[in-house]
């Protein structure tokens, strides 16, 4: 494990003493993740002969960023939360199947969150172009199991 080196190590806040403000010291070599959940039920079936069935799916999006903005936020919650409501939207209360790719696509919890984190990452780019990154999204199909899809 290596040490930061001193110029690299994180500054304590002491706004007004020595010139550095709070702005400063949060843009000096720290990275912030940011993460946002939505739920929704729905239904899907493994074909060709899987059963229907439903989960309560959970879904989390984690963004980072090297930056903050001048009031120390990433981004505001509501925004980032927001395209994923509206993502998350697309499925609740449907039959996973009947929505497009899953009408031709396996709708596994792999392929699911794959197709989430693309749909969102794309929302992302175009109506928060200079916000944070998209990471990772995980989806649970039930409180104990999840899948993760990563940026690479």
């Amino acid at each position: 494990m290596t040490a930061l080196s001193e110029s690299a190590a994180p500054r304590p806040l002491h706004p007004g003493r020595g010139g550095t403000t709070a702005g400063d010291a949060l843009a000096t070599c720290l990275s912030f993740e940011l993460g946002i959940d939505s739920f929704f039920g729905a239904s899907h079936a493994m074909r060709p002969d899987g059963a229907r069935h439903t989960h309560s799916f959970r879904i989390q999006a984690t963004f980072v960023t090297d930056e903050v903005d001048d009031e120390g936020m990433v981004v505001g919650f509501r925004e980032v939360s927001d395209l994923l409501e509206r993502e998350a939207k697309r499925y609740a209360n449907a039959h996973i199947n009947d929505i497009p790719p899953f009408d031709v696509v396996q709708p596994t919890g792999e392929n699911i969150a794959t197709v989430i984190f693309r749909n969102l990452a794309a929302a992302l780019a175009v109506e928060l172009p200079v916000g944070p990154r998209l990471i990772a999204i995980t989806l649970w199909e039930n409180p104990t199991s999840y899948v993760k899809v990563k940026a690479e």
